[in-house]
């Protein structure tokens, strides 16, 4: 039974092939670490980055809306809002704001 128990060395040309693919699993091994770990570097800087792309400052200005105006719908984009209005009048138009609360392009809808 003791004979049983030894294990006999390998071919000198098995052991060489043993070599390559130990050395073949320690490569891809080391690249899928190398990836995961990148993968989880850019999820945590794009999480970081995420609250600092809209200035503190752009949450607390104003916009001002002509007498009788109502709002119909709003659109964010970054440090942009859309906003659809409705006037007095019964006239709608689209009105682009920057981050700053100035209005950058109005869009008057006339309906057909």
């Amino acid at each position: 039974m003791k004979d049983q128990d030894k294990e006999e060395p390998l071919d000198p040309q098995v052991e060489a092939i043993r070599r390559k693919m130990m050395r073949l699993l320690m490569i891809s091994s080391g690249t899928m670490i190398l990836g995961l770990m990148a993968v989880l570097i850019a999820i945590v800087y794009r999480v970081t980055q995420a609250a600092d792309a809209v200035p503190e400052a752009a949450m607390h200005n104003e916009i001002t809306l002509p007498q009788g105006a109502t709002i119909l719908h709003t659109a964010l984009d970054g440090g942009r809002i859309l906003l659809t209005v409705r006037h007095a009048d019964g006239t709608r138009e689209i009105r682009l704001h920057n981050a700053d609360g100035k209005l950058s392009a109005t869009y008057t809808i006339n309906e057909g």
